[in-house]
């Protein structure tokens, strides 16, 4: 028997493709929620279609679009995606440092000339590896950093930047050229940077309908409400809530690693082997996001925009999405539908919905977003914990240390929250592809 811990993208990717790789190999995905699709799933709401924050597909593997596309029968669009940053009251086109049209003259240039004389200095071989704040600044300068790179990620991590290094962002994280801040300083449109310039997302169902049409696939190899207690590497059985003992060839677990480092038994007796998996778990830090939906009688909210991030300190959100402007079809006629982002303290309570509107209401109206006169009509609060991972020092030599001793006792770890990254929905569908095919190599070798 082969276990899948978790019934997101990653754990039903996994058992679709052993499916066809070991046909006639038992598997099994253990799913703790009533539902699967973990934080990939959609839910419906007074006529509304809530996902748990923006989740858009950004497709570049060929074999996975073809995937994607056969799987959802054709219901995905194709969006040309309408981002922004609002700043010191003004809406800049995204990224921020290849469009600073708009912001105080004085800044502006300010911001030209820190970028001019960051560029005279060269990265060091591995920049990835240097402190996130420190980074931002020697790539973009002074006034950049301290416009949008800081303070952004200060709000959403929860963190000062310089405990985190580069090493989660810097791929991402668009590096426009002299010429290209010039222009979005004087207003020229730098359109298509970045790594999601356009996404597809469904004509209607939400996110969700992915994970959906992947589970009837995965069919009867799918069990949801089955929690995983413990994970006994060295008798190979896994032990669920209320008892139920299973047991297992091999794992693939897409559980947030923490969670699953401690709950792994019968690898941690041997001497010489360093930090115990406990003291491993204990070493990772993430943060949480309280995702507030929001559904407004207003159409058209945001004048079309998809997203829009809010460096400023003084709003307490540190994002907001308007997916009904991405599909009409996620909210009913004449409304609109909001997804309002707040960092969070891991392990600590969801509050009240009511304060949290009120919060977010506030801040809102003081962007420019939501009117006196606007009537919210439907408030539904969610808790991700984790939401992000924190690449601190301490991150990647742990990671690779718990990957050498999961994988010499027959455990995989994958997907955002099991390989303990900064992912994306591709890349949990590709996570189950490559672990099914090193199981199956593995088999039949």
């Amino acid at each position: 028997m082969i276990l899948i811990l978790g019934g997101g993208l990653a754990g039903l990717s996994t058992a679709y493709y052993l499916r066809h790789l070991l046909p006639g190999v038992p598997r099994l995905v253990l799913e703790k929620e009533p539902v699967p699709g973990g934080l990939s799933r959609s839910r419906r709401v007074d006529g509304f279609t809530f996902d748990f924050t923006g989740h858009y597909l950004h497709l570049r593997d060929p074999e996975t679009t073809a995937f994607v596309e056969e799987l959802t029968g054709g219901r995905m669009m194709q969006v040309e995606r309408r981002a922004y940053i609002h700043s010191q009251g003004a809406r800049l086109d995204f990224p921020y440092q290849a469009n600073l049209h708009g912001l105080p003259p004085a800044l502006v240039a300010k911001m030209l000339l820190d970028f001019v004389e960051a560029a005279k200095s060269p990265l060091p071989a591995r920049p990835e590896e240097l402190p996130f704040g420190e980074w931002a600044r020697r790539v973009f300068g002074d006034g950049i950093a301290e416009g949008f790179m800081i303070p952004y990620n200060t709000k959403l991590f929860g963190c000062a930047p310089d405990e985190l290094t580069a090493e989660w962002v810097s791929w991402a994280v668009p590096r426009p050229d002299l010429a290209q801040v010039v222009h979005g300083a004087l207003g020229l449109k730098n359109a298509g940077m970045g790594y999601n310039p356009r996404f597809r997302y469904p004509q209607e169902g939400g996110i969700g309908i992915l994970a959906e049409a992947l589970a009837e696939r995965v069919g009867d190899d799918l069990r949801c409400g089955a929690s995983v207690v413990s994970i006994d590497a060295r008798e190979r059985r896994v032990v669920l809530q209320g008892g139920e003992v299973l047991p297992f060839e091999a794992v693939v677990s897409t559980l947030p690693l923490p969670y699953l480092l401690q709950r792994v038994r019968g690898i941690d007796g041997c001497p010489g082997l360093g930090m115990t998996l406990a003291e491993m778990a204990g070493a990772l830090r993430w943060s949480a996001v309280i995702d507030l939906e929001l559904g407004v009688d207003r159409p058209g909210i945001a004048d079309g925009a998809h997203w829009i991030y809010f460096p400023d300190p003084e709003l307490p959100f540190y994002r907001v999405g308007f997916p009904s402007n991405v599909a009409r079809s996620l909210a009913p006629a004449g409304c609109s539908s909001l997804s309002v982002e707040f960092f969070h303290r891991p392990g600590t309570p969801l509050p009240p919905t009511d304060s949290l509107v009120a919060q977010a209401r506030a801040g809102l109206e003081a962007a420019g977003i939501l009117r006196s006169a606007d009537r919210i009509v439907c408030a539904e609060a969610a808790l991700l914990d984790p939401a992000y991972v924190l690449f601190d020092p301490r991150r990647t030599p742990t990671v690779e240390a718990a990957m050498r001793r999961l994988n010499g006792a027959g455990i995989r770890s994958i997907g955002r929250f099991g390989a303990w990254t900064y992912s994306y929905m591709e890349r949990a569908l590709l996570d189950g592809r490559d672990a099914a095919a090193a199981i199956a190599a593995e088999r039949l070798a």
